[in-house]
Order: structure tokens, then C-alpha cells, then sequence
């Protein structure tokens, strides 16, 4: 069924749907926690194209569910280029990169940022900094996520130092998570990671993503702003880690 044993299939949903939950709490992580899972029980590229449609579906809801959908498109149009064209670059390179040096330097980055800006939260960005950098992060998480379908980290550090309201950070992160999919799906069907046989196995781990997230949502309804701002930080630290894990082992 779906191309895949029973047993298989159970450890796909159960994979997806505790990604689906940090997801709804954090407003990212799906893949992140998906993925690491699934690579000690498939190839690499089948757990990619596992991941797609669920990436897609959530990030979807996620932002519409959020409010108004086109306001990160105005604040954060130049990110979102910048992301889009990368994504598309890099996806071509997963076939050919070894991708281990790139996710042990980014992982020792996202580590140090999370941890200090635990310890000492600064001061946050300023507007003209945000214009640089912005398009900065983008550039670099759609490096990131062409390979490895995880895009985040550089982000949220930008996020993180912005200091984004709970909800606009949720609504911000899906639509840009979304819009960042769409030329990674093409990228990934062009190179024969997503077929008519991966397919059906990607589309039915939409739906316990999508209850993961329902879960994860009504808990992060439930905590306040200063709250959010630390789980954020501190799944931060651990993608951090885990990018560390994945260059070593």
C-alpha cells in the first residue's frame, strides 16, 4: 500500500506526525524531525521525496490559517526571491554533493547563535540591517534547503534577531516555507527524486502531518510570547545539533 509494508507505513506516519506537532508548536521542524528519523530506515533520496508533500500541505495551512497571507510577501519580497532562486540551483546538486561539510559548519553556527541568544537575548536587528540580511538568509537557507530539503536555520536566526510577534512569525515562516517547496518539487521531479511511485507514499504522509500540526498549534496557543521566544531558541539549538550529527554520522 502506498509502495510501502504496513510496518513501514506506520513508522512513515509516526515520523511525520511527531515532525507535524513541533511543527504547530514552533512553526517549523517538520522535515528537520522527519527526516532524521526516516534516514535509519530509508535511502536519503526516498525520504526526500516522502518529505515533499507534507512540507507543502502544512506550510500551506500554516500560513492561512495564520492571518493574512500576503503581508510577509511585502515585508520580506526580497528573502523570498533570493530563497526561491536557490532553492531551485541547489536542488540540482543533491544528486552529485556530499552535503556533511556544509551542514557541520551551519550546525556549529545555529548552536552558538541559539545558545548565546538564550544566555543574552541582544538587542534585535535594525531596519537597515534587515535589508541586507534578510535576502542574505535566503540565499543561504535555500542553499541548504535545495540539498537537504531543510531551509530554516538561517532564517530563524533572521527571525530570531528580528523578534517577530508569535503569530507573524508562524504565518511569515509558512508562506515563505510554502513558496520555497514549489520550485524545490520541480527541481526534484526533474531529477527523478519525485516520480509516480514516490508519490502516493508523500501524499499519504499528509495526513498525519496535518495532525501533528493541528496538536502542536493548540499548545503554542497556549504559551505566551517571551515563552515562544525560548522554544523557539531552543529547537533552534537542537537543529543546530542535529545538523552536527548528520556531518559526522
Amino acid at each position: 500500500m502506498f509502495g510501502f509494508e504496513p510496518a513501514m507505513l506506520a513508522i512513515i506516519a509516526a515520523a511525520v506526525l511527531a515532525g507535524g506537532v513541533v511543527k504547530g508548536v514552533t512553526g517549523v521542524g517538520l522535515p528537520i524531525v522527519f527526516i532524521a528519523i526516516m534516514l535509519h530506515f530509508l535511502h536519503p533520496h526516498a525520504v526526500l521525496a516522502l518529505a515533499i508533500a507534507p512540507i507543502m500541505v502544512t506550510n500551506l495551512w500554516q500560513a492561512a490559517a495564520a492571518g493574512d497571507m500576503w503581508a510577509p510577501v511585502r515585508r520580506f519580497w526580497p528573502m523570498a526571491a533570493c530563497l526561491l532562486v536557490s532553492v531551485w540551483f541547489s536542488a540540482r546538486l543533491v544528486v552529485a554533493m556530499e552535503p556533511s561539510v556544509l551542514f557541520g559548519a551551519l550546525g556549529v553556527c545555529v548552536v552558538i547563535f541559539s545558545a548565546a541568544t538564550l544566555v543574552r537575548p541582544g538587542r534585535g536587528l535594525t531596519p537597515a540591517a534587515e535589508r541586507w540580511l534578510g535576502p542574505l538568509a535566503g540565499l543561504a537557507g535555500g542553499f541548504l534547503g535545495g540539498i537537504s530539503t531543510i531551509w530554516g536555520p538561517p532564517m530563524m536566526m533572521f527571525f530570531v534577531m528580528l523578534r517577530l510577534p508569535k503569530e507573524t512569525f508562524v504565518r511569515t515562516v509558512g508562506f515563505l516555507w510554502f513558496a520555497a517547496s514549489i520550485p524545490l518539487l520541480t527541481a526534484y521531479v526533474d531529477i527523478g527524486i519525485v516520480t509516480a511511485e514516490t508519490l502516493p507514499g508523500s501524499l499519504f504522509a499528509c495526513v498525519p502531518g496535518m495532525i501533528g500540526l493541528w496538536i502542536g498549534a493548540r499548545i503554542r496557543r497556549r504559551i505566551d510570547q517571551e515563552t515562544f521566544r525560548r522554544v523557539m531558541l531552543v529547537a533552534l539549538f537542537l537543529i543546530g545539533l542535529n545538523l552536527i550529527r548528520r556531518a559526522v554520522f
